[in-house]
């Protein structure tokens, strides 16, 4: 359910902005927390053969080594160092799930959803969902969401579904958190239309790196959507949107629009308080991770 709200954009502030790129997300497949192996071969990857690392990642696998097993499914998918074959990545995912990894169910879940390796069955692909959720994944709650909404593989139940956006916004998934902005602003779903929470909740989701996020926000600062208009602020989050990859056409003719308004000691600000806020992003995307500087508690 990736839906936003239907208004104008905005594009690239200035050219040094472009230095900041905020990761992109995949929800089709998801990774798990690295093993000493896994490193071991990510950083072989560098300097030996895709042949070569398919050949290391299934050795690990066929040993048990349960992260390996979702690698070498994707490795399979994707067609890396090895020709595609999506039997194959469907069962080496299968056995992930097996082995207990939330990850592993998720992506078996997305097998049956799209028919991807085996016949498509939503039944089949909810229960792998629901697997992953119970295991505490996020994409598996988002996804959960959607099939509720829809009422595939399950009985519709529009109110739960709602339900299972928030545990996954609380997960920090930044596209539900988004979603659940829309539903907000829109009213749908059985919730009552209410611009400050969806203020609230585009604004977490953007605090995730979410650009559709940081685009619905700066279409609220442009209209004073339950808040004075702010050409600056507005400004500020197409800047940010555009960095964290939304699109760049629909973007580019709202942002210079909202330049022509500004003077260059407002638009000289705006760039700096983008780039201090891509620092900060960086500070906790990093803490989060326990890399260097990191302020997150040892395991």
């Amino acid at each position: 359910m990736r839906k936003s709200i239907a208004f104008p954009f905005a594009a690239v502030v200035a050219a040094a902005l472009v230095l900041f790129a905020m990761p992109a997300v995949s929800e089709d497949t998801v990774g798990a927390p690295q093993t000493p192996e896994q490193a071991q071969a990510q950083q072989q990857q560098q300097t030996i053969s895709p042949v070569e690392a398919f050949t290391l990642m299934a050795g690990e696998a066929e040993k048990g080594n349960t992260a390996a097993m979702l690698t070498l499914g994707t490795m399979y998918e994707r067609g890396i160092g090895t020709p595609r074959n999506f039997v194959k990545a469907r069962e080496w995912y299968q056995k992930a799930a097996a082995a207990g990894l939330a990850e592993g169910y998720y992506n078996v879940g997305v097998c049956y959803e799209i028919g991807m390796g085996t016949t498509g069955d939503p039944v089949i692909a909810f229960t792998n969902f629901e697997k992953s959720a119970e295991l505490g994944l996020s994409q598996g709650l988002y996804k959960l969401a959607s099939l509720y909404f829809a009422g595939l593989g399950t009985t519709k139940n529009e109110p739960w579904g709602v339900e299972l956006l928030g545990r996954a916004a609380a997960a920090e998934h930044a596209g539900a958190a988004n979603d659940l902005g829309v539903i907000s602003f829109e009213g749908t779903y059985g919730q009552p239309k209410d611009l400050t929470k969806a203020f609230d909740w585009f604004t977490r989701s953007a605090e995730m790196g979410n650009g559709e996020a940081m685009k619905n926000l700066a279409v609220f600062y442009r209209d004073g959507l339950g808040r004075p208009a702010d050409p600056e602020q507005e400004l500020k989050w197409y800047a940010l949107a555009r960095l964290a990859g939304y699109p760049a056409a629909p973007l580019n003719s709202a942002i210079e629009r909202v330049r022509g308004v500004l003077t260059e000691e407002q638009i000289a600000k705006v760039e700096a308080d983008a780039q201090t806020w891509v620092k900060a992003f960086q500070e906790r995307q990093q803490a989060a991770a326990g890399g260097p500087g990191s302020t997150a508690p040892a395991q």
